[in-house]
C-alpha cells in the first residue's frame, strides 16, 4: 500500500467512524440548524424530529450539541449544492451563536 492509499483509507475510515458517532442523518443536521437560526428552541426541534421519525437514534442532549455547530458533515455525505448550503448554515449558526453571547455578556455588565 503506497502512502496516496494509506491516507484515502484511513480518510474514509474517519469519515465512516464520525459519521456513525453522530447518529443524526445529514438531513437532520440540516433540519437542526436551520430551525434554530429560525429561533425554535431546542426541546421543540427535538420534539418535531421524534414526531416525524420515531425511529431516529437522536436524544435531547446531542440535538443541542448540533444546534451548536459542533457536528460535522463530510463532503462524500452530500451533493456538491447541499454540501455548500450546509457549509453556509454552519457559519451562520456560528454567527448567531457568538452574537449571542456578545449580546448576553452586555447584558451583564450594563
Amino acid at each position: 500500500m503506497n502512502k496516496n492509499e494509506y491516507i484515502n483509507f484511513k480518510k474514509s475510515r474517519r469519515e465512516n467512524k464520525r459519521s456513525t458517532k453522530r447518529s443524526a442523518t445529514c438531513d437532520e443536521v440540516i433540519f437542526i440548524f436551520e430551525k434554530i437560526l429560525e429561533g425554535w428552541k431546542t426541546i421543540r426541534i427535538y420534539n418535531t424530529i421524534i414526531q416525524n421519525n420515531p425511529q431516529t437514534l437522536l436524544d435531547k442532549k446531542k440535538v443541542e450539541t448540533i444546534s451548536r455547530g459542533n457536528c460535522k458533515i463530510f463532503e462524500s455525505e452530500l451533493t456538491a449544492d447541499r454540501f455548500v448550503y450546509y457549509n453556509e448554515l454552519r457559519e451562520n449558526i456560528y454567527k448567531f451563536h457568538s452574537q449571542n453571547n456578545l449580546l448576553l455578556q452586555k447584558n451583564v455588565e450594563d
